[in-house]
């Protein structure tokens, strides 16, 4: 199972410290030493002064944030977590998506989903009503928006013939994980190349806007169902079941429930995970930077079935 960290930003309590250029570059260049798989960013470009100030994660712009890490990196992959399809037109998202393929050589990973906030669509110009159709918008369109001249209208654009440059240096495309607990986001994922699925609370169940996933025989019901998605439409692709949202925000300044964590990160790989993305401290970067360490020290090897002694 491979290990992926969300950029200490996504804490709520994060600071401005640790998005200077120092902190940035220290940060990422350390998860990639330490044998962390994937960095993450998530997206947020305009939530309301209410979900930011009741513990609504930091956020930086995914693109910029993640084009930064590949230039300062060579090997990890580097993941929208996640890109809100319906807050950008999709051939803006495309030329995104496939100019930081480029720059990185290869690396990026397309975490997406519907999103959440109505503020933040309406503040974005966006159709909350329709976020849905959105990202089957633009996960239809990303196959061939590079390769084939598009024709048609779609939600607030019309391409009377139009191609999107340069290809991705992935072919066709970056690797594709949807986000979504629900019967419709695991059907969803089922056809992309990966499924994101979140342990959640009762008030994250409520705030997210979704299926809850409270403890991991909900999960193990989840991995059933995309499963059986998948085995409907007939994927052969391989496939990532990704999980987040089973260990809480990490904080070495705080006592860690090793065995704990440990027994949970061995449960995870038996249901068949793929990828565990991890959340840590964001109020201090030298903070940030050691809780990668102690938990790359306390669990990483543990995690990998091909771990050497």
């Amino acid at each position: 199972m491979k290990i992926g960290v969300q950029h200490a930003i996504a804490d709520p309590n994060w600071s401005p410290a640790i998005l200077t250029p120092e902190a940035m570059t220290s940060f990422a260049r350390a998860a990639e030493e330490l044998g962390y798989d994937a960095i993450g960013f998530t997206d947020h470009p305009v939530p309301s002064v209410k979900w930011a100030h009741h513990g609504g994660e930091g956020s930086a712009d995914p693109f910029s944030s993640l084009a930064f890490c590949a230039a300062v990196t060579t090997r990890i992959r580097l993941l929208t977590w996640v890109l809100v399809a319906g807050y950008r037109n999709p051939f803006f998202t495309a030329h995104q998506i496939s100019t930081l393929d480029h720059l990185s050589a290869g690396r990026l990973t397309l975490g997406v989903g519907t999103g959440y906030l109505r503020g933040e669509f309406r503040a974005a110009g966006a159709d909350f009503n329709r976020r849905r159709a959105a990202l089957d918008e633009l996960l239809d369109l990303l196959p061939t928006v590079w390769r084939d001249t598009t024709e048609g209208d779609g939600l607030g654009w019309t391409a009377p013939g139009n191609i999107v440059q340069p290809p991705p240096t992935q072919a066709p495309h970056p690797p594709v994980w949807v986000h979504g607990n629900s019967p419709w986001g695991t059907a969803r994922a089922a056809r992309a190349d990966g499924w994101i699925g979140v342990l959640t609370t009762d008030a994250m169940t409520r705030t997210i806007r979704t299926s809850p996933i409270p403890d991991l025989t909900a999960l193990a019901a989840r991995v059933d169902r995309v499963r059986e998605a998948r085995a409907r439409v007939g994927a052969a692709n391989p496939f990532d079941i990704v999980v987040t949202g089973a260990i809480p925000l990490l904080d070495v300044r705080r006592p860690w429930e090793v065995e704990r964590i440990r027994d949970a990160i061995g449960r995870i790989a038996d249901l068949g995970a793929t990828w565990l993305m991890v959340n840590v401290i964001g109020d201090d970067p030298v903070a940030a930077e050691e809780t990668l360490r102690r938990f790359a020290a306390d669990f990483m090897t543990d995690a990998r079935p091909d771990a050497g002694p």
